[in-house]
This record gives C-alpha cells, sequence and structure tokens, in this order.
C-alpha cells in the first residue's frame, strides 16, 4: 500500500500542493494536509470522488494544521483531480485533468485565487 502526503501551502492567495500528482493503486492512500495560515477548500470530480474512502463531499473544508486521509476504493481508466482553493474563492465551474493516463493519477491543481494583494488585484500586484 502507498501512502503521500500533500501539504497545500499559502503562496499569495492561492494554495500550491507540495505534490502535483499521486499515483492511483488500489488500498494506496492520500493525505492532504495545510501548513500553517493555509486553510483550505478541496473539490474533487465526481470521477474522483467516486473512488475515494471515506466519499468526499463537493466541498471538503481543511482548517490551517489539520489533515484529512482518503483511500483508493477502486482504480480504472479516468482522468482524476482536485482542485485546492483559499477557502473564500469561488468553487470551480469545471473539472479538466487533462487525459486519462496509465498507470492513472490524481492530479492535485491550484485553484485561480482571487484575493491578490497588491495594486490591481493580480498577482506579483
Amino acid at each position: 500500500m502507498t501512502a503521500t502526503e500533500v501539504v497545500l501551502r499559502d503562496e499569495m492567495g492561492l494554495r500550491v500542493p507540495s505534490v502535483s500528482k499521486v499515483t492511483v493503486t488500489m488500498g494506496g492512500q492520500v493525505t492532504f494536509k495545510t501548513a500553517d495560515g493555509a486553510d483550505s477548500a478541496l473539490y474533487f470530480s465526481p470521477a474522483t470522488a467516486a473512488i475515494l474512502s471515506p466519499k468526499p463531499g463537493a466541498r471538503v473544508d481543511l482548517a490551517a494544521g489539520k489533515s484529512v486521509t482518503y483511500t483508493f476504493s477502486s482504480v480504472g481508466a479516468g482522468s482524476y483531480g482536485v482542485i485546492a482553493k483559499a477557502p473564500k474563492d469561488p468553487a470551480p465551474t469545471r473539472f479538466d485533468f487533462g487525459a486519462a493516463m496509465n498507470p492513472p493519477v490524481l492530479v492535485i491543481q491550484t485553484g485561480k485565487g482571487t484575493d491578490f494583494p497588491g495594486p490591481g488585484n493580480t498577482p506579483g500586484g
């Protein structure tokens, strides 16, 4: 059984994962952990939620310094992924994790932020 820890850090209002892809293996585990000050909202695609145990809701809130672990309860051909955002950012309107891979992988994406500091409200000010 494989176990991977994904730490989400706050970088200019974005939630940036320490790992961008996790190989999906039956019985493998993935743990999402937030760094201090990086409370996060996780959005799993429907296909991804279907292969995880426990099954996540449409939005999973993760307080700073906390973690949640999921087990891959099934493996199939598909495109799997999760989008990490700051809690006050809007939910994603679509999921695009690319083509299915062999072996399958879980893609962890940084959501597009809306709360950038600085003039013009853009990255880097």
